[in-house]
C-alpha cells in the first residue's frame, strides 16, 4: 500500500486562492451578462432609435402617382440605375443583361452617381438623367407633365414635339424643340439652358419666363416651391422692365427704367417676379428687372497731358 506525502500549508492557499479567483471571474461574467439581457438592461448603444415626427406617415410616389395608360421606354447607359414601376412601393436595379424596360406612368426613374438613364416616349420626346438624380413618368390624362423631376444632378431634355416637364421645385418648362440642358450648380440654384433653335418658357409661380436660343436662366430653389399660381384678377398692376407688379392695399409705386419701388402706406401685399412680400409701414421694396447686356461703344482715347516745354539757360 502506498502512501502519498502531505502537502505543504503554502501550497494548499495558492490552490485554494486560485480556485477563489476562478469562481470570482466566472460569477462576474455572468452577473455581467445577464445585467445587459433583457428585462436587467439594454443593449441600445448612444443614439437612441429614431423617432418618426409624422403620425401617420406621409403617402409615398405609388399612392400619390397611381398608374397610367401612357408607356415609356427606359433604357440604362451606365450603371447604377433603378426603375420603380407603378403601383410598387419598391425599385430594382436595371442589369446589364437587360437594358432596357417598358413601364407605365407613375413609374420612378432613379440615376445614382456614376448612372445614366434615358426615358424615351413613342414621340420621340426624351429626357436623360445623369448621375444623382430621379423623377416620375407624367400622366397627361391626369393633367400633369410628361415627367416630373425630383432630383438633379445633370439633366437634358430633348422635345420633338410641343411638351412639358415640372423641374425640381414645381416651375414647369414648355418647349416644341430641344435640347434644354438642366444643371444643379448651388443647392438653391438650378440652372436651365436652352441648346435649341427655338424658345421655350418656363413657368415661374405668377411669372412665365421666355427662354430664347442659347440663353441661360437660373431658378431658385424657393422652399415654398414654384409651382405656376394664377394672380388675382382684382390686383392693380404696373409693368416693370420684362416684368410686372400687382399689388392690393395701400402702397406707393414709383417706376425708373431698371426698377419698380413700392413703399407700403398701411395694410398691403405685393406680388412681383414669384414673390409675395409684405411690409411694415413705411418700408420700400425694389424691384429689378433682367437686362440683357448691349456691346459697350469704344471708349473715346484719351488726350495725352499737355507739357510745358522747360525754359532754356542762357549763359552768363
Amino acid at each position: 500500500m502506498s502512501s502519498r506525502a502531505p502537502r505543504s500549508t503554502p501550497e494548499r492557499a495558492a490552490r485554494a486562492l486560485g480556485f477563489a479567483l476562478l469562481l470570482t471571474g466566472v460569477a462576474s461574467t455572468t452577473s455581467c451578462a445577464g445585467f445587459l439581457r433583457w428585462p436587467w438592461g439594454s443593449t441600445q448603444r448612444v443614439p437612441g432609435p429614431m423617432e418618426s415626427d409624422r403620425d401617420p406617415l406621409p403617402p409615398g410616389d405609388s399612392l400619390s402617382h397611381l398608374p397610367g395608360p401612357e408607356e415609356v421606354l427606359v433604357l440604362r447607359h451606365a450603371d447604377p440605375v433603378q426603375v420603380r414601376p407603378a403601383a410598387l412601393t419598391s425599385s430594382f436595379p436595371l442589369s446589364f443583361h437587360d437594358k432596357d424596360l417598358r413601364v407605365t406612368a407613375g413609374s420612378g426613374v432613379y440615376s445614382a452617381p456614376g448612372g445614366r438613364a434615358e426615358v424615351l416616349w413613342p414621340g420621340g420626346n426624351s429626357v436623360v438623367l445623369s448621375g444623382r438624380s430621379a423623377g416620375i413618368v407624367g400622366s397627361k390624362s391626369r393633367g400633369e407633365s410628361a415627367f416630373l423631376f425630383r432630383q438633379i444632378e445633370r439633366a437634358v431634355v430633348d422635345f420633338k414635339s410641343e411638351d412639358q416637364v415640372e423641374l425640381v421645385g414645381g416651375s414647369r418648362l414648355s418647349a416644341k424643340s430641344g435640347p434644354f440642358l438642366l444643371d444643379h450648380v448651388r443647392p438653391d440654384i438650378l440652372r436651365v439652358k436652352n441648346q435649341s433653335k427655338l424658345a421655350g418658357e418656363i413657368a415661374f409661380r405668377d411669372a412665365v419666363l421666355t427662354l430664347d436660343p442659347g440663353e441661360v436662366v437660373d431658378l431658385p430653389l424657393l422652399d415654398g416651391g414654384a409651382s405656376p399660381v394664377q394672380s388675382d384678377p382684382g390686383l392693380a398692376t404696373t409693368q416693370g422692365p420684362g416684368f410686372q407688379v400687382a399689388w392690393s392695399g395701400q402702397v406707393d409705386v414709383g417706376k425708373d427704367p431698371a426698377a419698380v419701388r413700392v413703399r407700403a402706406l398701411g395694410e398691403h401685399e405685393v406680388h412681383a417676379l414669384g414673390l409675395r412680400v409684405r411690409m411694415e409701414r413705411d418700408e420700400e421694396v425694389v424691384f429689378h428687372g433682367v437686362v440683357r447686356a448691349r456691346g459697350a461703344a469704344p471708349a473715346a482715347p484719351t488726350p495725352a497731358p499737355a507739357t510745358t516745354p522747360a525754359p532754356t539757360q542762357r549763359d552768363p
